[in-house]
């Protein structure tokens, strides 16, 4: 056990767990869901069920690092890393995981870094690359504490992760939209339900079938996503969502055209935000509008249920603006110990 003498009275210590050695039980769990009620901008990316679906599908014989970093016997830091030779990565696949950052306690930021970069003194490293960071006062953070020990340190925006705030009803979201995707969206409502029967439907518990058809509608989007869904991506995507429902995480919808399923959003409900994961539809219906709309009527299904906000995470495509989303920036990080 390694141990730090902190900036109180109180002492840091940092555990470091292998996951193919050790099962990880009910307990470290509950650590884990605990700390990420503590921290400022949580994702579900840094959650033990994503995680371990990820290393479960994508890399089963790799040991899968967990820094725990406690004070007072209170767990204020998680960090998981793949190892790799002289280079430390933030576990996860950026294509896949739309936020990789440090899992710490809010306010606690400093004490913890300098403790962890304590710890890897002892350690055989040269990198540690943290591919997806959105939290500007972690990246500053880090900035100043990498500075100051002497390494070398980069920064570079990769992504943005358009977020809409949600405000109390439908018809308030609504007049917030730009006046021409207001319109625009208006007219596409009108115009689909003037052409036959339409039902937006959700479950929070999907079922295979609705899992396939979810998988269906995703291919018939483009080649594109075509090729992205591979067996693999499937059965993570299978998997991410079977341990999200047991947590009460997912939203899994459809938009209904005359009884048909004919678009599909995946999405985690998680801390109080919608975070749209993925998505599809049926692109020879491309003329009814059937994609937006559905991630209007998710978007229109988290402020009935009072969620705080909609992130449409990584990319800048169109609709993510037309239905309001706002460009927060992602940025890959790389610190290097000389």
């Amino acid at each position: 056990m390694f141990e730090r003498q902190g900036d109180s009275i109180l002492n840091l210590n940092v555990e470091k767990l292998l996951l193919n050695e050790k099962t990880i039980d009910d307990y470290y769990i509950k650590e884990w869901d605990d700390l990420l009620n503590r921290v400022d901008s949580a994702s579900m990316f840094s959650s033990y069920w994503f995680l371990s679906s990820w290393q479960d599908v994508f890399v089963p014989n790799m040991s899968l690092t967990i820094f725990l970093i406690r004070k007072n016997n209170c767990l204020v830091g998680m960090i998981p890393v793949l190892e790799d030779e002289f280079r430390l990565t933030i576990a996860g696949d950026p294509e896949l995981f739309d936020y990789q950052q440090l899992v710490i306690q809010k306010d606690m930021e400093t004490e913890v870094i300098n403790t962890f970069f304590d710890y890897l003194e002892n350690e055989s490293w040269k990198y540690f690359e943290l591919a997806s960071v959105s939290n500007n006062l972690q990246k500053n953070i880090l900035m100043k504490i990498a500075d100051e020990r002497g390494y070398s340190i980069n920064s570079e925006q990769v992504a943005v992760c358009p977020i809409l705030e949600l405000p109390d009803s439908w018809d308030e979201y609504i007049s917030t939209l730009k006046k021409k995707y207001r319109h625009e969206l208006r007219r596409k409502i009108r115009r689909i339900e003037s052409m036959g029967e339409v039902a937006h439907i959700s479950f929070s518990n999907p079922s295979n079938e609705d899992i396939n058809e979810f998988f269906r509608l995703m291919r018939l989007t483009g080649e594109a996503k075509s090729v992205f869904l591979t067996s693999k991506v499937e059965n993570f995507f299978r998997l991410l969502i079977q341990n999200a429902s047991k947590r009460n995480h997912v939203n899994l919808s459809f938009l209904e055209f005359n009884s048909q399923r004919v678009a599909g959003c995946m999405v985690f409900d998680y801390q109080n935000d919608f975070m749209l994961y993925n998505s599809g539809y049926d692109f020879s219906n491309r003329q009814l509008g059937a994609g937006l709309i559905n991630k209007a009527y998710a978007i229109r299904e988290a402020i009935n249920l009072g969620r705080s906000s909609f992130n449409f995470l990584k990319g800048s495509e169109r609709y993510k603006y037309e239905l309001g989303g706002i460009d927060t920036p992602v940025h890959n990080i790389v610190i290097k110990k000389h």
